[in-house]
């Protein structure tokens, strides 16, 4: 799969759920929809981004050569980094219309506690979202540019605490994807880390 094709793929929710405006059916509260969508949409952006990270790493303590079909992550992880925030963006923009865009909407961020969880990921998501390209890589330097993103894991914990206090009718499904996230970094932290280090020391 090429980077065009792969980057067109990732088009492919907002596609369908512009489809489901026009054509199709959103149900009683299109807004409510959409809105747990896309943060569905997120979660799993977030989770494959990570699970590549773990592969990279991998390929840096193992003998392990990527294959041919799947090379193109390497450079298509910004991508999806990129568009983890976007559905943020969407999912941020569908709760004020839920609220109607009142005040009470904006005071609800930063009194309930799911919601101000919530509004910290975002805002290192928007963070990670606006540093992620050469530019940015360049200005701050490698070292500082990894540090930066090295946020992606508190933004994990947020998005996690986040999740697990807001939902109710799928807390097993959404238990799973966020306990995917945290096998994916106990993976990384005891495994490739603890290679790294053997590695290093040998």
């Amino acid at each position: 799969m090429s980077n065009k094709l792969f980057r067109t793929c990732l088009f492919l929710p907002i596609f369908y759920w512009t489809y489901l405006i026009f054509f199709g059916s959103l149900g009683a509260d299109p807004a409510k929809f959409l809105n747990h969508k896309t943060g569905t949409m997120a979660l799993y952006f977030l989770l494959a981004n990570l699970a590549i990270g773990i592969l990279l790493s991998l390929s840096k303590t193992i003998p392990f050569k990527w294959p041919s079909l799947l090379r193109f992550l390497l450079q298509a992880r910004r991508w999806l980094g990129v568009f983890t925030f976007v559905f943020l963006v969407f999912h941020l923009g569908l709760y004020w219309a839920m609220e109607g865009f009142e005040a009470k909407g904006f005071v609800q961020m930063y009194t309930k506690t799911y919601l101000i969880l919530g509004s910290l990921a975002w805002i290192l998501m928007f963070i990670l979202a606006i540093t992620s390209n050469n530019y940015s890589v360049k200005k701050l330097g490698g070292k500082k540019w990894k540090w930066v993103h090295r946020c992606v894991y508190v933004a994990s914990a947020l998005v996690t605490a986040h999740i697990l206090l807001i939902e109710k009718t799928d807390l097993i499904k959404y238990g799973i994807l966020t306990g995917l996230i945290w096998l994916s970094q106990l993976i990384r932290i005891f495994f490739v880390k603890r290679k790294s280090t053997k590695i290093s020391t040998s």
